[in-house]
């Protein structure tokens, strides 16, 4: 059993180094890596709260203001799992808030001591496991359904005029309501083009659609501006201008959604007194890993700034473009991120993780010069897609550390050449491929992977070193044809170069 994260996309950076100190702590840890959408998204979610141990919140402003994170703390309560709030950004109101009658932690600072407060947590709530109720209670609908069943419509080969004008409205409605979720108005706004696209959109739909993808592009900017404020004020608050609080003791195992942690101070003493002898030393040989994670990292230098987000995104194909390159009109934008990813399951050979799949972290965090990322899963409407392609911009400090990249990666892709490698998922699905040969040569390299007993998808994966960037490609699908991939590199080289 794992503990369980939920936060925002929004926050995955702050996200992702919370996850690394709780697994050095020989935790295990399960979070949304996809941050995609649909039913079986949603229903693996709901199965990973079932059977967690703790139901950790990163706890934010955007994590306040995520549709998805409410719902699924929502459903956290309604099975009595036990819940930790760790705070990791900033929080307008500590009263107004679902979770203001528990104990938080504020993590905010990676500290010593916020260590030992976070990993004692966890072990207290641990160590008195609950029992799912029963029956269990019924589970929240799928966040943001709508978008999904306007993209089935929008495929459709014929729009009427009040066709268009009823999913106008339902796409104006979701925004209302759904706008200040940025992974939900960045799915409007995509299905808001997709419709002004289509060959027999009315003038009035077009015209009407302008006025709403303006407002989108407003509120975006509004966003940005209002992240940079904030980014600001975090900063002045972590300034080392006056010495630290020292941190209260983590209170009772019994914080639930249905038990308030106490909040006194003398009896969470009084609670951490009576810990056995032997969970003690687990937490204290806990809190030396978490010791040297954290010295360790204080001892590494300040990152370099990463480069504008927003004109790395200018540089993707939006879902029509895609889909006129792989011949599928019913293409749609799943998932951004503006960081590296973690492999989606276990590869059996991980020498060949670059060529499977594209901006994994453990490929681009050892290279020379990288900056930052931009990329997006576009894929067939439906829960079976019948392609499915992953675009991306990497950002490198220079042009000669982009093509080194290039390089390095063909030296490790030509390794792969003829091997067999499994990719076995976390719910135990698994599925063979087999590396071809790898075509072309610095700055542009290609390789091919077919899947391998009774399968029938094919993916074609591309690298393109262009200027200080390295465009990163791979199309997936049971028609996927050479080339592809190259197609969809080259038109976002020429964007590059405008």
């Amino acid at each position: 059993m794992a503990l369980f994260i939920s936060y925002s996309s929004q926050d995955r950076s702050t996200v992702d180094a919370l996850t690394a100190a709780l697994r050095r702590g020989q935790n295990q840890v399960w979070f949304d890596q996809e941050l995609g959408g649909g039913e079986s998204w949603w229903n693996k979610i709901l199965e990973q709260i079932r059977d967690c141990e703790v139901f950790i919140v990163a706890l934010s402003n955007h994590w306040l203001q995520s549709k998805p994170s409410q719902a699924e703390l929502r459903y956290a309560k309604a099975l009595n799992r036990p819940i930790l709030p760790v705070r990791i950004g900033d929080i307008d109101s500590m009263r107004v808030n679902p979770l203001a009658a528990l104990q938080i932690i504020d993590y905010r600072d990676p500290t010593v001591d916020a260590g030992i407060q976070l990993v004692t947590g966890v072990h207290l709530l641990r160590s008195k496991p609950v029992p799912l109720p029963d029956p269990l209670p019924e589970e929240p609908p799928v966040p943001f359904g709508y978008i999904t069943r306007l993209g089935n419509t929008l495929a459709e080969k014929e729009l009427s005029p009040q066709q268009q004008t009823q999913l106008l409205v339902e796409l104006r409605s979701g925004l209302d309501e759904d706008g200040d979720d940025p992974s939900a108005r960045g799915d409007i706004a995509q299905l808001l083009r997709m419709l002004r696209l289509r060959h027999d959109v009315t003038y009035r739909t077009r015209t009407e659609i302008d006025n709403v993808l303006a407002e989108i592009e407003a509120k975006n900017s509004s966003s940005e501006g209002l992240s940079a404020t904030s980014d600001a004020k975090a900063q002045a608050a972590t300034a080392p201008t006056q010495p630290s609080t020292v941190p209260q003791p983590v209170s009772s195992p019994a914080a639930s959604a249905s038990t308030p942690v106490d909040t006194g101070g003398a009896a969470s003493q009084k609670r951490l007194m009576i810990i056995g002898g032997a969970a003690l030393v687990v937490v204290i040989a806990i809190v030396a890993v978490v010791l040297f994670m954290t010295q360790g990292t204080k001892s590494k230098p300040a990152p370099k700034a990463t480069p504008n987000s927003a004109k790395l995104d200018s540089y993707l194909l939006g879902p029509a473009d895609v889909g006129t390159i792989v011949n599928d009109p019913n293409m749609v934008a799943a998932e951004q991120t503006d960081q590296l990813r973690s492999p989606r399951g276990t590869l059996s050979n991980l020498d060949c993780l670059g060529a499977y799949e594209p901006v994994e972290d453990a490929v681009y965090k050892g290279a020379g010069g990288y900056l930052g990322v931009r990329g997006q899963v576009v894929h067939t409407v439906g829960e079976d897609p019948a392609h499915r392609v992953f675009e991306s911009v990497v950002a490198f400090s220079s042009a000669d550390k982009a093509r080194a990249f290039v390089q390095a990666s063909a030296d490790k892709w030509k390794a792969c050449t003829d091997k067999a490698v499994a990719m076995t998922t976390p719910s135990g699905k698994s599925t063979s491929w087999i590396f071809g040969n790898v075509a072309g040569a610095v700055p542009k390299i290609a390789q091919q992977r077919t899947e391998t007993e009774g399968g029938t998808r094919t993916c074609h994966h591309v690298l393109h070193a262009v200027n200080d960037l390295v465009i990163d490609v791979l199309v997936c699908g049971a028609d996927a044809a050479p080339g592809q991939a190259g197609r969809i590199a080259e038109q976002i080289s020429t964007r590059v170069g405008q």
